[in-house]
């Protein structure tokens, strides 16, 4: 069986991050082809995603009284 990995480990964020930032270097390539530009809002993608999710990954509290199978609302 695979190894359960949490959604919110830093190496998902990061894939994540990746992720967003190939995405956007596509994105720019297309449309100005000039890989100075590229190169930096990829990057700067990158660092905003993955900075962006580490500070909500920080500031998330874990609720302690939740129970499995029963809904939280009352």
């Amino acid at each position: 069986m695979a190894k359960q990995r949490s959604a919110t480990s830093i190496a998902s964020i990061f894939r994540i991050a990746v992720l967003s930032g190939v995405f956007v270097g596509f994105v720019i390539w297309g449309a100005v082809r000039d890989w100075n530009r590229v190169f930096i809002f990829a990057g700067s993608t990158v660092v905003i995603v993955f900075l962006g999710f580490v500070v909500l990954k920080w500031l998330a509290k874990p609720d302690a009284d939740v129970k499995p199978g029963q809904t939280r609302l009352k």
